[in-house]
């Protein structure tokens, strides 16, 4: 069984308990305009095109089939006819302008470079956490993985923006230890607006998850003028609060524009450069808001422990 996986990054402080091991999947139903990682969205290998690596070699030009290559300094592309993604530009790229994002991989090639940590995960109470894209849309590679990483005692948490069918999705979240979940906006209507999608199956499937008594934060990216209003996180806490008990908590994932050089890679246009991260007293008023309404609010790794969670890092009142 094969998929397609974005990256493997290794040494993650914030995906998790511990020190980890993050897997990206490829593939989301939902297009966030601040998405760090837009390339995860589509299911299949992408060619990127980094123009700041590019050193006019014409290497690329050279070995185009279609004849339209050209060094990425230059545009990538000529006008004459469109790319039919052979990759044969980024075989000779040997300054990476040009690269695949996503390569096909198997279980067995997974964890065959995720048991190259397995020695920190020990020392730390770390381990694996899928993400993506959203790696609940690959439910069967996913349990694969999941049972395998389980076999060799390995902590497995996973990322999720919560929109999957719930049916096809069960059995592999039944195996994994952790679950990492975001809400983006409690308006149904400015939800869809923003990321393509309403917000029902989220809010549905993050009660089913609950239900299942595995450990679960739930984690609000703030984007300042789009969801950081004071009613929209008041909402999203009372749900927490009233429709999700035990779990872990609240964090607040801040704003930054890291993943900027990847719409310019993929050719798109990035429709939120106007905005900049909310500074650290913003956040710092966010999160007693999100206290005041008596649900914690998880400010570092202290408040993803797996097995035993303080008393204190769950919810109040």
């Amino acid at each position: 069984m094969k998929n397609i996986i974005l990256e493997i990054q290794r040494w993650s402080m914030s995906d998790g308990p511990g020190t980890r091991t993050v897997v990206f999947l490829k593939g989301c139903a939902l297009h966030c305009p601040w998405c760090a990682n837009p390339e995860s969205q589509a299911r299949l290998p992408q060619m990127g095109i980094f123009a700041a690596r590019c050193v006019a070699c014409d290497a690329c030009t050279r070995v185009c089939p279609q004849g339209i290559a050209v060094p990425a300094k230059e545009g990538a592309f000529s006008e004459d006819g469109d790319c039919k993604q052979c990759g044969q530009c980024i075989e000779v790229c040997h300054a990476k302008a040009r690269t695949w994002m996503g390569e096909s991989m198997s279980v067995d090639e997974v964890i065959r470079q995720i048991k190259k940590d397995q020695v920190f995960y020990r020392r730390s109470l770390g381990g694996v956490t899928f993400s993506g894209g959203e790696p609940l849309l690959q439910p069967v590679f996913l349990k694969e993985m999941l049972e395998a990483c389980r076999k060799l005692g390995i902590h497995t948490a996973i990322e999720t923006c919560g929109y999957f069918d719930w049916e096809a999705a069960k059995p592999a979240i039944n195996r994994v230890d952790y679950i990492l979940c975001d809400i983006k906006h409690m308006d149904a209507e400015r939800h869809r607006e923003l990321t393509g999608v309403s917000h029902g199956r989220i809010l549905e499937n993050a009660k089913k998850m609950n239900r299942l008594g595995i450990p679960m934060v739930i984690r609000i990216p703030i984007i300042p003028s789009i969801n950081d209003g004071e009613d929209n996180l008041r909402a999203t806490a009372a749900f927490v609060r009233e429709q999700l008990p035990g779990v872990v908590g609240i964090e607040l994932l801040p704003y930054h524009s890291l993943g900027l050089v990847k719409y310019a890679a993929l050719g798109r246009d990035y429709t939120l450069d106007h905005i900049r991260p909310p500074d650290d007293d913003h956040m710092q008023n966010l999160r007693e808001l999100i206290k005041d309404e008596g649900v914690c609010c998880i400010t570092d790794d202290s408040g993803y422990a797996s097995d035993s969670v303080p008393s204190k890092l769950r919810l109040v009142g």
